[in-house]
């Protein structure tokens, strides 16, 4: 008999047990299943029997009735009876050994610990990126209850989240959580599948290699490539991805590439080859060539390269003739960017000495490239040469410029780079003059202003981390700069500049950073202000001085919609005198955002000075 009907009936009285046999009566969902157990009462004795029970808990009986609660448990008492005897017990299948995992996870973390993990990792919404990656770090995934929500990331909408989930979550529960993967493994599935995979292969593909290649055999086309990616470097599949080398598929094609040219064997290294000569996936294998390859096939793209552009037209006389041309060598930079051998340093010689030629045709990018090859070469020879393309080309100075760096002392890069701005000139070589000047201040900029770092916030109690702006140290200017480029970036109004070369004693300086606070304020964006009196902190302007003119400067309308100080002011600001309560308590309503909750704390601590 069907055991549908006494299941439902025993979900109500469970129901019944949780809120109270008092509420029986009139219960509306047994009132709907007692016609039914009338009806097949009239031929069974046990459902009518059952029948009498509900009715009874429908409707009290007499004050000297059974309670509900005694009636509630002997109906529960016959039902279970029935459903044990109508019921089975037998197991489908065949008996087999329980699975073994070697995990050692343990349970000890507090459930305060796990409650925001969980909740991140079963919702959706802002913020919980930020609370997975604590909590791994943290060392909370090490407990066994978090180990399926790890799993079910790796299929998380936000896949920043997913992503983290595969490459640092799952890894970091060693080789175990492979097999433990493969127990829920689709091969038909998609991408969360494809991550899956991807994990059982970090952590232990030679124990599943059966697995992989069913799946690059069998699987969905993402689950194919995946599986085959996984495959390079094991010689005894190398037929099968020669094989999978030529599918109709692009994206099977490209795996199998990306495979032969992680594998490194002879004949993958001649497939790449070929398929590299026949153009039809060039495009496609550059990308996964630049990425590591045998050296044999970058020895072949590197004499195909030679041979291309010695092949390329005069001039740029027919244009279409040019643009393809063009195209066809664009794969041979892409697949040699990470080369370093004499064959291609020999290439990039050429492309320099044919300098009129190749710019003719309007191939810019080729000096790029060639330019920031020689800059990593960084010898003699090399920094020569782009000593000569740089007088060509003023694209290249800051090639040159971080090539000669590492090569010359500081004295004589002043002398090289500088000192060929200090000529009178006038009309166009005076312009140029003015323009050399300026890609130097940008390119010398780039090395020592503006580098970042973090901090932990003191007017918020959150306790966050911010980035702020640093520049180059003092020890450091004296160790790797010549004393000259101090004068030079005054002479070149190169304010950032002037405040990184700042020294004791120089007035100069002084003078000019006061007259950058004090009568061009408006000319500079905000955010330089804290340069600036980190140059006269160098030049060893008194602090008291300091302190005046930042105030003053705060005082000043034009800095009011500012989002944030800058850390270095805020310290700063800390230091300011007891007897700026007033001008500060006076500011502050000005200032909005953080800038305004950073005053109210210097505002606070001055008071406490008091």
């Amino acid at each position: 008999m069907s055991t549908a009907l006494l299941q439902e009936l025993h979900q109500e009285y469970r129901r019944l047990y949780i809120a109270g046999s008092e509420l029986a009566a009139g219960d509306f969902r047994l009132k709907r299943l007692l016609p039914q157990f009338q009806q097949l009462g009239e031929r069974s004795p046990v459902f009518k029997k059952l029948g009498e029970g509900i009715n009874a808990l429908l409707e009290p009986g007499s004050p000297d009735g059974p309670a509900p609660g005694i009636q509630l448990q002997e109906n529960t008492l016959l039902l279970e009876s029935v459903l044990y005897t109508q019921g089975t017990t037998t197991v489908d299948g065949t008996p087999g050994p329980l699975p073994v995992r070697k995990f050692t996870l343990q349970t000890n973390q507090t459930y305060r610990k796990l409650a925001p993990v969980i909740e991140a990792l079963t919702t959706t919404g802002s913020g919980r990126y930020e609370i997975v990656l604590d909590a791994f770090k943290e060392g909370v995934f090490q407990d066994l209850r978090l180990l399926p929500l790890a799993v079910s990331a790796l299929n998380d909408p936000y896949s920043e989240l997913a992503e983290y989930a595969k490459n640092h979550i799952l890894p970091a529960y060693g080789p175990e959580i492979a097999g433990y993967l493969l127990e829920s493994f689709n091969p038909a599935g998609g991408r969360s599948e494809v991550r899956k995979l991807e994990v059982i292969a970090q952590a232990g593909a030679s124990s599943h290699l059966d697995v992989i290649v069913q799946a690059a055999e069998n699987g969905s086309d993402e689950i194919r490539a995946a599986a085959m990616k996984c495959l390079g470097g094991y010689e005894e599949y190398t037929d099968a991805l020669l094989e999978w080398s030529a599918d109709k598929k692009k994206v099977i094609r490209e795996a199998a590439y990306t495979a032969l040219a992680a594998g490194g064997s002879v004949r993958g290294a001649e497939r790449l080859i070929e398929a590299f000569i026949q153009k039809k996936d060039r495009e496609m294998l550059a990308s996964i060539l630049a990425n590591g390859a045998p050296s044999e096939v970058y020895a072949k793209v590197t004499a195909l390269f030679q041979e291309e552009l010695q092949a390329a037209p005069p001039n740029n006389a027919g244009k279409k003739i040019t643009e393809k041309a063009w195209e066809e060598l664009v794969p041979f930079l892409i697949t040699l960017s990470h080369v370093k051998t004499p064959e291609l340093d020999a290439i990039y010689s050429y492309v320099l000495k044919e300098y009129d030629r190749y710019i003719s045709l309007g191939w810019v990018p080729l000096f790029d490239h060639a330019a920031r090859y020689k800059q990593e070469s960084a010898d003699n020879a090399a920094l020569e040469e782009l000593a000569e393309l740089a007088q060509r080309s003023m694209r290249h100075l800051p090639n040159y410029f971080h090539a000669a760096k590492r090569r010359v002392s500081p004295q004589e890069m002043f002398d090289r780079f500088a000192g060929l701005t200090e000529t009178k000139l006038i009309g166009q070589a005076a312009k140029q003059a003015a323009q050399r000047s300026q890609l130097l201040v940008h390119t010398i900029e780039e090395q020592a202003v503006d580098l970042y770092w973090d901090y932990e916030v003191r007017w918020d109690a959150s306790g966050v981390r911010q980035y702020n702006k640093k520049m180059m140290t003092a020890e450091e200017v004296a160790a790797e700069w010549d004393p000259r480029w101090l004068e030079w970036s005054i002479k070149q109004d190169a304010m950032n500049l002037a405040c990184v070369f700042a020294r004791p004693g120089h007035q100069g300086v002084q003078d000019y950073l006061r007259g950058k606070l004090e009568g061009t304020l408006k000319r500079y964006t905000y955010d330089r202000l804290a340069n600036i009196f980190k140059g006269l902190e160098r030049a060893e302007l008194p602090e008291l001085e300091r302190l005046e003119l930042l105030m003053s400067v705060l005082e000043e309308n034009n800095v009011r919609n500012l989002y944030t100080f800058d850390h270095y002011l805020f310290e700063m600001m800390e230091r300011f005198p007891a007897s700026y309560v007033d001008r500060v308590k006076e500011i502050a309503p000005r200032f909005k955002y953080e800038s305004k909750r950073q005053l109210e704390y210097i505002l606070d601590q001055l008071v406490s000075k008091q």
